[in-house]
């Protein structure tokens, strides 16, 4: 059996944000927090790929969204003091939201989601906001490559790095590169737990 080539690992470029949205979508189609986000799956299928490319672009632009050759995954980071939702960057997310979604649930779900940032560290940090494989490369090496550049970055600049996980089986993974669980967080009645994991810099 031929041993699968690494992955070449670059940054996104600004034209990507599209593609790699499509891609995130697949990739997170079966995730928990996600499914409870989009309880319809006719509608997760349909809409949350678009929905997260707007979501990523304005980091795709600032330079801090790491894929490779193939687009076969994505590691969007938020650089220190940059991790805030502001509202005024979403407004153009809102329409495919509102598709993704449904206008009835839109509130409760999003203002769920936004919770998240109620527990996030101040202190200057890097913040893996997102990483994910094709749904058919997982644990092929594909998130690991992705997620190196940035850690040694870290490393080199002292700073710390933060990540919130919603799969308990991805945590071993994360562990591996040096994170380690501060929190177990339930953001809403009826939506799994997501671990919150910090790093320090080696």
């Amino acid at each position: 059996m031929t041993p699968r080539t690494p992955p070449v690992v670059r940054l996104a470029q600004h034209d990507e944000w599209q593609s790699l949205g499509a891609l995130l979508g697949d990739a997170f189609f079966d995730d928990p927090v996600w499914d409870w986000v989009v309880s319809n799956p006719e509608r997760r299928r349909k809409h949350l790929g678009t929905f997260l490319g707007h979501v990523i672009h304005s980091k795709v632009r600032s330079g801090t969204v790491w894929t490779t050759t193939e687009h076969e995954g994505a590691a969007v980071w938020a650089a220190p003091g940059d991790w805030k939702v502001h509202p005024g960057k979403m407004l153009p997310a809102l329409p495919s939201a509102v598709r993704c979604v449904g206008f009835r649930h839109l509130q409760a779900r999003l203002g769920a989601l936004a919770k998240m940032e109620e527990g996030h560290p101040t202190e200057p940090h890097w913040y893996l906001e997102i990483l994910a494989a094709h749904y058919d490369l997982r644990g092929k090496g594909v998130g690991s490559a992705l997620i190196s550049p940035m850690l040694e970055r870290c490393d080199s600049e002292g700073l710390p790095a933060y990540l919130e996980s919603s799969k308990a089986e991805n945590l071993p993974f994360y562990h591996r590169f040096g994170f380690e669980v501060t929190e177990e967080v339930s953001i809403a009645r009826g939506c799994s737990p997501i671990w919150r994991m910090w790093r320090e810099p080696r």
